[in-house]
């Protein structure tokens, strides 16, 4: 017995050659929990056996292929996508660990702009703007709340104080104000995180009636382990309540500048690992200064497979354009969008582990 039984759904009808998006979910988050059990029962042939995966699944597994899949049944908000994949590869667990801490951040290096790890708030200095992000930092300058920017009330007020004395400045002048005011927002997100975790994240101001609570978004996100979490209390604990029960993991802190959609976005990250011999869990978390996301939660579980490694990654993503009509009809093209996500992550992680 892997772990304890598990509430899946009824199963869904899937084309050949794909997993059940249902049973798949669960099972890898199941085996992250699987390991510190028993060492012996992780088994991943007997696993994918028990998904229901078919000889073809298993053969283009481990012919080198990534599955990649929407799984609808785990979103919890209206705003949520949620993609995973599989993947196997021959290498090592400590290969891993390095492979994942040295590429900084599982976010394709094709959306990355610049990054630097946080330690103190000195950190935040490369923080800026430039002429090439004139037109976001234009619109950072109409000081006003909607979809475009995913900013606090209090942050608007820094926004305003910041802004406003430059409103007839040029481009350079402009920004440097904007960066200024970026850099302090970012480092008071950053020192509210520490203090608080998920319920030190303010509220996003959409309007004067309307706010997005990203700290619970990310709360309900981390809720998909909660079946596990007589399995794994440590682990669940710390997703949930950091920095409550941190030191089970490593941690690492980053702030990082990516494009999204053409247009420069801001971010904070914090990324948790814990490893045994057996087993590596990471999960990074990010929130956004940007338009469309809200915020991305990865988690990618290793465990052995053969002489091989087998990989499961779960990906939620929050887009507060879906939570309307015309989300409602982008939400296909969203699937895809975060279906080729994960696959981007997984394919970076596996040429990292290949050029070792």
């Amino acid at each position: 017995m892997l772990l304890s039984p598990l509430p899946l759904k009824e199963n869904k009808v899937m084309p050949p050659g794909r997993f059940v998006a249902d049973r798949v979910t669960a099972a890898i988050l199941a085996l992250v929990v699987a390991a510190p059990l028993n060492a012996q029962d992780v088994d991943g042939a007997k696993v994918l056996d028990g998904l229901g995966a078919t000889a073809d699944d298993i053969a283009q597994l481990e012919g080198g292929e990534i599955i990649a899949y929407s799984d609808e049944a785990y979103e919890s908000t209206p705003r949520e996508l949620s993609a995973d994949a599989v993947m196997l590869i021959d290498t090592d667990l400590d290969a891993i660990v390095e492979a994942l801490v040295d590429a900084v951040t599982v976010i394709p290096t094709k959306l990355m702009i610049d990054h630097s790890e946080i330690s103190s708030e000195a950190d935040f200095a490369n923080v800026a703007y430039t002429e090439d992000d004139i037109d976001e930092v234009e619109e950072l300058f109409k000081l006003k709340p909607g979809k475009d920017f995913n900013l606090s009330p209090a942050e608007f007020e820094i926004l305003k104080t910041r802004l406003s004395p430059h409103r007839k400045g040029g481009p350079a002048e402009k920004i440097t104000a904007a960066s200024d005011a970026l850099r302090e927002i970012l480092i008071g997100r950053y020192n509210r995180y520490q203090a608080d975790g998920l319920k030190g994240i303010d509220a996003y101001w959409r309007s004067k009636r309307k706010q997005v609570d990203v700290g619970e978004e990310l709360f309900l996100t981390t809720d998909t382990f909660r079946p596990f979490e007589p399995d794994f209390p440590e682990y669940f604990h710390v997703i949930e309540n950091y920095p409550s029960g941190a030191d089970c993991c490593e941690h690492y802190f980053r702030w990082l500048k990516v494009k999204i959609h053409k247009r420069p976005a801001f971010a904070l990250a914090h990324t948790m690992i814990q490893k045994t011999d057996q087993f590596i869990l990471y999960t990074e978390r990010f929130y956004y200064v940007s338009n469309t996301l809200n915020s991305v939660q990865v988690t990618l579980s290793w465990l052995p497979y053969d002489e091989n490694t087998y990989m499961g990654i779960a990906m939620s993503a929050s887009a507060d354009i879906l939570d309307s009509m015309m989300g409602k009809m982008l939400r296909p093209l969203g699937r895809n969008k975060a279906q080729d996500l994960v696959t981007d992550v997984m394919t970076e992680v596996r040429a990292d582990l290949e050029d070792r």
